[in-house]
């Protein structure tokens, strides 16, 4: 899993309840209304060594693949940039493991592969999948707000989240479907890990680094000082797998959806 990060993520959506309804279907997109995103690290008050929950953000409206990219997809990306094919891609750019489970550079295997995540992809190749789409990877913030769903369901997403955390990885990530949530955005959890555009911007800290400029040292016991809501192991889970990563890392059960300002 990887060093535990600093931060858990709290969020508070404000939405009315038009707007709460399924986000509008755009192609692969759907559009997510705005409402307020709180990070769950906690930070130091002022001129005290006491910490204190973070003021509220706006999240403005946005758009956000309504499930993980596939391989059928992102095989269409290589094909027409061959610059991430998996042997012509740099190391700077994406470690050795980059597209592990596919034979060769056009080809993910077998048929029903199509239909499911791609994954071993670094942040570089995912990121600049999205580009070719006029679109990003989701910030943090955007992704954990696209999972609180504005409140709905929040004790079975967590159940399903710890269900998930404790079976052992498979041959591989499932097919992509099932349902969705109230936003319209399916397969958050239970199916892959997903890249995030900022997925490191909270993994150091001046308070996360230890005395020796470890910078690995964002681990449990010093992250739980400085979270907003223990209880929530799920996404403490989730900023601890971020924080392991770097840019250029791949693995077997990480991929990515891309997302963009509403249009």
């Amino acid at each position: 899993m990887g060093a535990a990060a600093v931060f858990v993520v709290a969020i508070l959506a404000v939405a009315s309840p038009a707007a709460a309804a399924a986000g509008a279907e755009r192609g692969g997109l759907v559009t997510i209304p705005p409402g307020l995103y709180t990070p769950f690290q906690r930070v130091k008050a002022a001129n005290s060594g006491e910490t204190e929950a973070q003021a509220p953000e706006a999240i403005a409206a946005f758009a956000m693949d309504r499930a993980p990219v596939t391989n059928a997809e992102y095989l269409g990306f290589v094909t027409a940039h061959p610059e991430w094919r998996k042997s012509w891609t740099k190391t700077l750019f994406a470690d050795g493991r980059y597209l592990g489970r596919w034979p060769a550079d056009l080809d993910f295997g077998h048929a029903e592969a199509g239909d499911r995540p791609v994954t071993d992809v670094s942040w570089f190749a995912a990121r600049a999948y999205c580009k070719t789409r006029g679109l990003d990877l989701p910030t943090t913030a955007q992704w954990e707000y696209a999972l609180a769903d504005a409140g709905r369901d929040e004790a079975r997403v967590r159940a399903r989240s710890l269900e998930w955390f404790s079976r052992p990885n498979g041959a591989g990530p499932g097919a992509i479907g099932g349902p969705v949530n109230g936003y319209g955005v399916g397969n958050l959890i239970g199916l892959v890990w997903e890249w995030t555009e900022d997925f490191n911007a909270y993994a150091i800290t001046a308070e996360s680094r230890d005395p020796n400029g470890n910078d690995s040292a964002a681990v449990c016991g010093g992250a739980a000082a400085g979270i907003a809501d223990a209880s929530d192991y799920p996404a403490f889970m989730r900023a601890s797998m971020r924080a392991s990563l770097k840019a250029n890392y791949t693995a077997d059960m990480l991929g990515f959806r891309c997302a963009g300002g509403a249009p």
